[in-house]
């Protein structure tokens, strides 16, 4: 555990040096309040509710799920390891005593932690300058539920990033599924708009895919829009899933690392 904290340390301190993709990262949470106020601010012309949310509530949960969203890195792992394979340094994760997966892991939430600073100022900016007022559950439990869920998130989206890059052992060039895949995952974490939005059978069936519960149903919690009963499922079902995630990328590796013919091996 100790060195996989290291790796973390290491990752953090390694974003000083990337200072555009931080101010980058940062002016794209900013952009996704923008668009928010501006669409709904629109849709809501005239009307106190939709779908049963209030203007304020509707630009809150844009604001949560925008940052949020910022700190997750994973696509950084995916990428690496495809990349690595491709030209053939992979072959220094095999040999050292470590676990790749904790590794990248252990690199993205390193990464995420130094990003999730500038995602909170990001955030407040966009408050301000909005005119954007909070609306925050002030229920302790619905707090933790939430904060735990989006750690259990990040997690799930490294193991699913890694799964995706553990691919080009077999295919070489996995670069389709980071631009196909990204559309779909967007859409169940209620990027677009909250998913509580749809008919309510599509809203049920998504409880139990992992997406849902990495942004946006922390992001309902915070806003005090779901009960912890809900908070309570979405935590089951995304512990479920990363275990799952987990053990099959483990069996992924060890069953492609086998075609890999990189430097060194």
């Amino acid at each position: 555990m100790k060195k996989y904290l290291a790796v973390a340390a290491v990752l953090f301190k390694a974003q000083i040096v990337y200072r555009f993709n931080v101010t980058l990262t940062a002016l794209g949470t900013v952009w996704r309040v923008i668009f928010a106020w501006i669409l709904w601010g629109a849709i809501f012309n005239g009307r106190g509710e939709v779908g049963g949310f209030t203007l304020q509530a509707m630009l809150s949960y844009y604001l949560v799920n925008a940052f949020l969203l910022s700190m997750d890195m994973s696509w950084g792992s995916g990428r690496e390891i495809m990349d690595r394979i491709k030209g053939g340094t992979f072959s220094k994760y095999m040999v050292i005593p470590s676990n790749p997966q904790a590794h990248f892991l252990s690199q993205s939430l390193g990464t995420s932690a130094y990003y999730g600073i500038f995602g909170v100022v990001a955030a407040i900016f966009s408050a301000l300058v909005f005119r954007i007022y909070p609306v925050f559950t002030t229920d302790p439990l619905k707090i933790l539920m939430a904060v735990a869920m989006f750690l259990l998130g990040l997690v799930f989206m490294n193991c699913y990033q890694i799964f995706v890059g553990l691919w080009a052992f077999k295919y070489t060039d996995v670069d389709f599924l980071f631009y196909f895949l990204p559309a779909i995952v967007s859409f169940f974490r209620g990027e677009y708009f909250p998913i509580s939005l749809l008919p309510g059978i599509f809203a049920n069936i998504l409880k139990f895919f992992p997406f849902t519960h990495v942004t946006y149903t922390p992001a309902m919690l915070l806003i005090g829009r779901m009960d912890r009963n809900d908070g309570l499922i979405g935590l089951i079902v995304l512990s479920v899933w990363v275990i799952g995630a987990v053990l099959l990328n483990e069996m992924t590796y060890n069953r492609l690392r086998t075609k890999y013919e990189g430097v060194g091996i």
